[in-house]
């Protein structure tokens, strides 16, 4: 993981201070906001209350008027329609809306989920030709669709008209629908293309003349189990729709039979509701969840609360099993993709085992189950690889596949699945032959300790919700470490004391346990840590989650690498013998490797990151002969024609050997 600093828009001292004047924001916050060129009072306002904003205009959506005018003529008609979901909790979401909006105004309606073991994600021909004998004359589909064009030319051969609801990425051409409202079609307004498939049927909804301050905690629910981007609409329907999840009785309920009783932040949704929702579809039917969202019966909902309670439980002790004989298949090399396959996996846990692979390994993971004769399967990926755009590099070798780019389906003939396997490496081998980037994590600001107050934690709570592009503000806060301990009943957890100049605070990371002797054997300490405002025995506390601790660059040493950028960029002599010993010496196989890590990192423009100590004296010799330049605290790559030979530099020898 790289920790680089967050871009500087305009951080100067008097919008800072006008900031602070204004608003009366503590001086790092304003620095926060002025850092994001928020320096307007009404952009600051609309930034920080999100709920006060208005929704998109449901109209500003291609073909919502063509989706309105049909679903209209089918109601006045008495046709009857079909809401067609997905089994995840965005289509879960996603119908209970569409569904109840068509309740609303008079429709003669039903749903119909497939099934994630029988059928698969997607609208297919058994599913028509079930919707036709329940006499459905019109289908409208949502969180799915479109990709189907065989199958919603089917459907019209029986007589069935479609309208497609979806947010998926769309193919070259769309399927011939009577509509087709999907939030990324690049012919509409882009702030759309981040809304997942439960808010395009809220829109619906809305372009219907219905009033949607019902469907707001559902979609909120919905936008965050989707892992969407947090930021614009998305951000609106989070920030509106969490206050009343308490008033949803279906999620009320469920929240009651996982014995929660306070609702603290969008972490309810992403943690707690989104996989009770989805154990519905990854564990047996799926409709389980969506009669919760709509039954006004309480016994009913109880009832069904418990069971999706009880259903999430199975589905973690699947997800362990599952892990367990995933990991087991890896071999220790460093592989840019993981794919892998079962014989008995269940495909409604593959996606989230995907998940749990990712954040150990940092590379795209795609695991397989034999289902009917072919592979079914789940991927997740890393920042730096599309995974929707990499399968359809591959789509021959394909059976059907769709998603985005961190999240996709694919399923796959079992004799081409070695094929596959080695197509995927081999595609990554050649667009990332130094391997795969590093992810980034941008880092807010270097905190003094006597900056994190409560009043600067309440401050940053104006951010959230927190999420997908949208993540909780990460600092750096440096101090000497002490009172080193584990934490929890299994010491799963690890806390310390970090202090500087006469102040202190207590930092906690969550699951580290196991960096308890790093932790300990450290006195000075950087930690990239995020900060949020608790309470201990009724007084406000500041909490300060670590999500990794650092060996800080000592400040000796500091000064002998400022010491040899000066000279070098001025052309004087290196510095004196002494101040040369400071630097950190690389072995000249270690020092190669780091070049083509740092160079490759370097031709995208600036070095941002915060940099260690040995990996500043690498790009020394690169200053020296020209191939880096260093302006105002950042390392940036030279156009340079001829060849140059880093054993030229003065400062090769220092560095790989120690010759002075």
């Amino acid at each position: 993981m790289r920790y680089v600093m967050r871009e500087n828009t305009d951080g100067s001292d008097a919008v800072i201070q006008k900031i602070m004047t204004r608003f009366g924001f503590t001086r790092p916050f304003a620095a926060m906001l002025a850092r994001r060129g928020l320096a307007d009072d009404a952009a600051i306002e609309s930034f920080l209350h999100p709920e006060s904003q208005e929704l998109a205009d449901p109209f500003a959506f291609s073909d919502m008027d063509r989706a309105v005018s049909r679903i209209r003529r089918a109601i006045a008609e008495g046709e009857r329609i079909c809401v067609y979901g997905d089994y995840d909790t965005d289509g879960v979401c996603a119908t209970a809306i569409l569904f109840d909006a068509l309740r609303t105004c008079g429709a003669d309606a039903a749903y119909l989920l497939p099934s994630r073991f029988g059928e698969g994600y997607g609208l297919n021909n058994t599913a028509v030709d079930a919707m036709r004998a329940d006499g459905v004359r019109l289908i409208v589909t949502v969180d799915n669709g479109i990709s189907a064009h065989a199958e919603i030319d089917y459907a019209k051969t029986l007589g069935m008209d479609t309208v497609v609801t979806d947010h998926h990425r769309c193919h070259e051409t769309l399927p011939n629908a009577d509509a087709v409202v999907c939030a990324s079609r690049i012919d509409q307004d882009p702030a759309l293309h981040c809304l997942c498939g439960a808010a395009v049927a809220m829109l619906l909804a809305e372009g219907l003349g219905l009033r949607i301050g019902k469907y707001l905690p559902i979609a909120a629910l919905a936008t965050m189990a989707d892992v969407v981007p947090l930021r614009a609409i998305n951000r609106t329907i989070v920030k509106k729709g969490l206050p009343l999840i308490g008033m949803q009785p279906g999620l009320a309920a469920l929240l009651d039979a996982a014995g929660v009783t306070e609702i603290a932040g969008e972490g309810v949704l992403s943690f707690i509701l989104a996989p009770r929702i989805n154990a519905a579809g990854r564990m047996g039917d799926a409709t389980r969840a969506v009669r919760l969202l709509l039954t006004e019966d309480e016994g009913e909902r109880q009832a069904l609360a418990a069971e999706l309670e009880s259903e999430n439980i199975r589905r973690r002790t699947e997800e362990q099993r599952i892990l367990k004989e995933a990991e087991a298949q890896i071999k220790e090399s460093e592989p840019r993709i993981l794919v892998l396959r079962g014989t008995d996996w269940n495909t409604g846990v593959i996606g989230i085992v995907a998940s749990r692979i990712l954040e150990r390994r940092h590379c795209p993971v795609l695991l397989f189950s034999e289902v009917n004769g072919v592979l079914v399967g789940s991927g997740r990926s890393v920042g730096s690889v599309d995974l929707f755009a990499l399968l359809t590099r591959h789509r021959e070798l394909l059976v059907r596949f769709g998603g985005h780019r961190l999240a996709a389906g694919a399923t796959v003939a079992i004799s081409a699945f070695e094929t596959l396997r080695t197509a995927l490496s081999d595609d990554l081998a050649e667009r990332f032959p130094m391997g795969l980037p590093e992810e980034e994590r941008v880092v807010e600001d270097t905190l003094t300790l006597s900056e994190i107050t409560p009043a600067f934690a309440r401050e940053l709570g104006y951010l959230s919700p927190f999420g997908e592009e949208n993540r909780a503000p990460l600092f750096a806060i440096e101090g000497t470490l002490s009172d080193v301990r584990t934490m929890g009943k299994d010491g799963s957890h690890i806390g310390a004391k970090l202090s500087s100049e006469g102040a202190s605070v207590r930092i906690v990371s969550f699951g580290n346990g196991d960096r308890y002797p790093d932790w300990s054997a450290m006195r000075l300490a950087r930690a990239y840590a995020s900060i949020e405002l608790g309470s201990y025995l009724g007084r406000p506390e500041v909490s300060v989650r670590t999500e990794a601790l650092k060996a800080p660059i000592d400040g000796a040493v500091n000064d002998a690498l400022s010491a040899c950028i000066r000279s070098v960029r001025s052309g004087a002599p290196l510095p004196d013998a002494e101040t040369l010993k400071l630097l950190p010496r690389v072995p000249e196989a270690e020092i190669r490797a780091m070049y083509r890590a740092l160079l490759s990192r370097l031709r995208s423009g600036a070095l941002r990151e915060c940099l260690t100590d040995r990996e500043q004296t690498a790009l020394l010799p690169l200053l020296e002969i020209g191939v880096v330049r260093y302006e105002n605290g950042r390392f940036f790559t030279e156009s340079v024609q001829e060849k140059k030979q880093i054993q030229n530099a003065l400062l090769y020898p220092v560095i790989v050997s120690g010759k002075i």
